[in-house]
C-alpha cells in the first residue's frame, strides 16, 4: 500500500512538472493535536470482553512537498497536489485490564492476571490536494496511511500471539490560510481533521479464542508551516 501510495504521487508530480515550468513548494511544519483511539478485546465464546477509549495530546514536526497545477484550465488550476510526512513517533498510551481466562475446579473464575497493551504511531504519511478559495484561504483533502506498532503483555510478559505492526488507511479534511512574500517564502496556519479505519487482529497463540480490535482512530491537529516556492 505504501509503495503504491508513493508511486501514485510521484507519477502525478512528474506528469504535472513536465507540463509546467514552475510551481514547486517545499516546507516544514510543526503541529499540536489530539488523537482518540477506541479498542476492544473479546473471546469467541462470549465469556470475556473489554473495551476502552483513550484520548492523547501530542506535538510533532514534519515536512511536505507540493506541485501547483496552474497549467490546468479553469478552477482546476487552483489545485495543488502534495505529499506530507510526519517524522516523529506519536505515543498512543498504555491500557491495563484484568482478564478472566478460565474457570477453576470449583466453578469459580480464575484471574488471568494484568493485561496491558501499548501503541504508538511510527509512520504517518498523507497524499493530499489543496484548492485555493481565495488568495489566502484554501481547502485540503486527502488520503492517510498510518503505521501503528503495538505491544501486548500478559502478566508483565511480552506476548507475540498478536501481530505487532499494522498499516491503517484513512482520510483527512482541513482548511488553512497562507501569507506569501515577494521572495517566495510562505507561512501557513492549518486545521486538519483525521478519520482512520480500525483493524481486527485474532490471536494465533495459546489464547487463540481472543480477538483484539482497534475500532477507530480519529484526531485533529493545528499546524504552523513555513516553506519556499520555486
Amino acid at each position: 500500500m505504501k509503495k503504491t501510495f508513493l508511486a501514485v504521487f510521484f507519477s502525478l508530480f512528474v506528469l504535472s512538472t513536465a507540463s509546467a515550468e514552475i510551481g514547486v513548494n517545499v516546507g516544514v511544519s510543526a503541529q499540536l493535536g489530539s488523537m482518540e483511539t477506541k479498542g476492544k478485546e473479546s473471546s469467541s465464546d462470549g465469556t470475556s470482553e473489554t473495551s476502552d477509549a483513550e484520548e492523547h495530546i501530542f506535538g510533532t514536526a514534519g515536512f511536505f512537498i507540493e506541485k501547483d497545477l496552474t497549467f490546468l484550465p479553469g478552477p482546476f488550476g487552483r489545485l495543488a497536489i502534495g505529499y506530507d510526512n510526519i517524522g516523529h513517533d506519536i505515543d498512543l498510551g498504555t491500557q491495563t485490564n484484568q482478564r478472566v481466562d478460565s474457570l477453576g475446579a470449583d466453578g469459580d473464575t480464575v484471574d488471568g492476571g494484568p493485561n496491558t497493551v501499548s501503541a504508538e504511531v511510527t509512520g504517518f504519511e498523507t497524499l493530499y490536494a489543496t484548492l485555493n478559495i481565495t488568495d489566502w484561504l484554501y481547502l485540503k483533502f486527502g488520503s492517510v496511511t498510518v503505521d501503528v506498532d503495538t505491544q501486548f503483555k500478559k502478566n508483565h510478559v511480552v506476548q507475540t500471539s498478536y501481530a505487532n505492526n499494522h498499516e491503517l488507511d484513512g482520510t483527512v479534511l482541513g482548511f488553512g490560510v497562507e501569507k506569501s512574500t515577494d521572495n517566495g517564502l510562505f507561512f501557513r496556519l492549518e486545521y486538519n481533521d483525521y478519520d482512520i479505519d480500525g483493524k481486527s487482529v485474532k490471536s494465533t497463540g495459546t489464547d487463540s479464542k481472543f480477538t483484539a480490535e482497534l475500532l477507530d482512530v480519529s484526531g485533529t491537529t493545528g499546524r504552523m508551516s513555513i516553506g519556499k516556492s520555486f
